[in-house]
């Protein structure tokens, strides 16, 4: 279930730029919000992607691609893979 934020937690919980005033942040907040549920899932998706882009430009060539999804996965979520996963 989806629950409303409040501007003022969005400010106040790092989940603002942190070198920018809480004006700003409640502003950023405020046009986030007013966008549909669904664009805002495809800008989270779309981070994501630029996320796993840069983290593949990084890696060392030569991979394998189950290396190279395994190294992505590592350093976007901060824990190793279980064996056997892809």
């Amino acid at each position: 279930m989806v629950h409303p934020l409040e501007s003022e937690r969005y400010a106040d919980t790092g989940y603002g730029v942190k070198d920018t005033s809480p004006e700003i942040n409640q502003i950023m907040f405020q046009q986030m919000m007013a966008k549909t549920p669904e664009e805002r899932l495809q800008i989270g998706f779309s981070m994501l992607g630029s996320a796993k882009e840069l983290i593949a430009a990084s890696l060392p060539k030569g991979l394998s691609d189950r290396e190279r999804r395994r190294m992505i996965y590592e350093r976007l979520y901060g824990e190793k893979l279980l064996e056997g996963c892809p």
